[in-house]
């Protein structure tokens, strides 16, 4: 079961920022993430219902709803800093 992929606004505005080294290999992540969203970290506190994957120095903050099929995209994150 493959996910619909979302994203939002500010996701997409830090994606635009990216070089294109960074933009492959991001892409090529989340395709791997939609296909089982739920397996990926959980985040606590202020990211409650939220998860995140780390690609290279990024991180990258998703949601999803496995009923709707769909992965909510919701920011880049540039090292640790939430």
């Amino acid at each position: 079961m493959k996910c619909k992929i979302l994203p939002t606004k500010d996701f997409e505005e830090d994606f635009e920022k990216l070089d294109v080294h960074f933009q492959s290999k991001i892409k090529k992540k989340i395709e791997e993430v939609a296909e089982n969203p739920a397996r990926y970290k959980h985040m606590f506190g202020d990211f409650k219902g939220s998860s995140r994957i780390r690609v290279e120095k990024l991180r990258i903050i998703f949601s999803y709803n496995l009923q709707k099929q769909e992965l909510y995209l919701e920011k880049i994150v540039f090292g640790h800093k939430y």
